[in-house]
């Protein structure tokens, strides 16, 4: 969808600044420094014009104040999902599945209390740098590059260019207290980060047992591709189930932390009953501020789809009357649409934990697309979703039906059917029941995992405009 918004009566607030990059302040004779005008000027109208909480937008535009600042002194207080980037060809391109990597998934952790911070591998993509130095699920990093990772530093030091040289760790579980300690091994690993183009299927699997065939799909980001390579790379993935005859279907979302809503959408169609593709019911439906929200209802009616995304027929379809999830915290943004939009419609079983909640969904803009051109690149909140029936709001995430914790620290292999949320699927699936003691499973009850908000916020990326 692309649209150029520009309501009268933004127009009459925003002034056309064509001032140099250095001019006299007429009342004092003192140089005023406009040297970033041009961009803050960008940052305001668009802000304005999409901003969800436009109302926080100042008149004022300073020319001299960095973007950054500018643009994060508008943001709402509880907004921790829009962001600004100085490198805006590069950020297009991640959002596209290229990547600067080294191809391993990290979930940050402490025990209470400390300060000292490890990397657990949650999974790692197949043929990438660092399936080839042998690096696996469930190996603990506790420095990068000989630098013990903290909470100051964690992010920095794994975001870093260049090869890495990572020190493991081992858990140690203690029988008798019930809790976790980490100790060095000794060894080191090197990787090297280069761009990657990372396929979000990971992992596919079938279990046969009890006349159930039970097709599983592990999938990491919700992404689309330069030429939709990643929507076919998900349709065989899928079609492939399906013509293995699968009776049952699981997806993994457990580490998904969201991506383009398109993507969500295109998966929702091949889960969604037939019914409901064939009539084109409602996915999920969109509210904006109220300036943008009427400007649109103006233009394109009431039943337009900048306000809804409906189902419509997919390439393969499973035919199935009930799928299930599993998810974690980790779990975000366009994993939670998938789950919300398809609730009214089929039986959805989610087993997991909370996922983490997040409603929103942002528009991108590029300054690579600006007159003049710059390199920032701002991705503002610009909407909040609901689905059919109105659900929204879930600031503690979606609740699952079958509450289950994975022993991150002491993980079982993708896909496999003795993982804990995978097991409890499997079990649901041939006896409709859940026992207690499939629910509980061994875990660092002192285990601290901490958020990685450069990953969160590329969730639910709605849509790339073009400014």
């Amino acid at each position: 969808m692309r649209i150029q918004f520009r309501p009268t009566l933004l127009l009459l607030l925003l002034s056309v600044v064509t001032l140099s990059n250095c001019e006299k302040d007429p009342a004092s004779g003192a140089q005023q420094n406009d040297e970033f005008l041009d961009e803050n000027t960008w940052i305001n109208d668009l802000m304005s014009s999409y901003y969800y909480w436009n109302n926080n937008v100042p008149d004022e535009i300073p020319g001299d104040t960095d973007p950054e600042i500018y643009f994060e002194g508008m943001l709402e207080s509880s907004d921790i999902f829009s962001y600004i980037r100085d490198d805006a060809a590069t950020y297009l391109e991640e959002l596209n599945g290229v990547s600067y990597t080294a191809g391993y998934s990290p979930a940050f952790g402490r025990f209470s209390g400390s300060d000292d911070v490890f990397i657990i591998v949650e999974f790692v993509y197949p043929g990438s740098p660092a399936d080839s130095a042998g690096l696996e699920r469930g190996d603990i990093i506790l420095e990068i590059n000989n630098s013990p990772l903290t909470i100051y530093n964690y992010l920095d030091l794994y975001y870093a260019s260049g090869t890495s040289v990572l020190t493991l760790g081992q858990a140690n579980y203690n029988t008798e207290t019930g809790g976790y300690s980490i100790g060095l091994t000794g060894t080191q690993v090197s990787v090297v980060k280069d761009e990657l183009t990372l396929d979000p299927v990971v992992h596919t699997a079938t279990v046969d047992t009890a006349g159930h065939k039970i097709g599983y799909l592990f999938y990491a980001r919700f992404l689309v591709g330069e030429t939709s390579e990643f929507i076919t790379s998900l349709n065989n993935a899928l079609e492939s189930l399906k013509t293995e005859g699968v009776t049952d279907l699981v997806v993994d979302l457990r580490y998904n932390p969201g991506g383009r809503v398109d993507a969500a959408t295109s998966f929702a169609n091949i889960l969604a009953p037939e019914e409901q593709t064939q009539n084109e019911d409602v996915f999920v439906s969109y509210k904006y501020n109220t300036l943008y929200q009427n400007y649109l209802i103006d233009q394109y009616g009431l039943d337009s789809d900048y306000l809804y995304t409906r189902f419509s027929t997919p390439e393969v379809s499973m035919g199935l009357d009930a799928v299930y999830f599993l998810t974690t915290n980790s779990s975000a943004s366009a994993s939670e649409l998938l789950i919300n939009g398809l609730t009214p419609y089929m039986d959805v079983y989610q087993i997991g934990t909370n996922t983490y909640g997040k409603f929103y969904g942002a528009y991108v803009f590029s300054g690579t697309d600006a007159s003049p051109s710059h390199n920032y690149l701002i991705a503002p909140v610009s909407l909040k979703y609901a689905n059919s029936i109105g659900t929204t709001d879930f600031v503690d995430g979606l609740d699952p039906d079958f509450e289950v914790d994975e022993d991150i620290l002491s993980p079982e292999p993708i896909g496999d059917a003795a993982d804990p949320l995978f097991a409890t699927a499997i079990e649901h699936i041939l006896t409709g029941n859940v026992t207690a003691k499939m629910a509980k499973i061994r875990k660092a009850d002192n285990l601290e995992l901490l958020p990685d908000h450069y990953s969160l916020q590329r969730g639910n990326i709605f849509e790339i405009k073009r400014h």
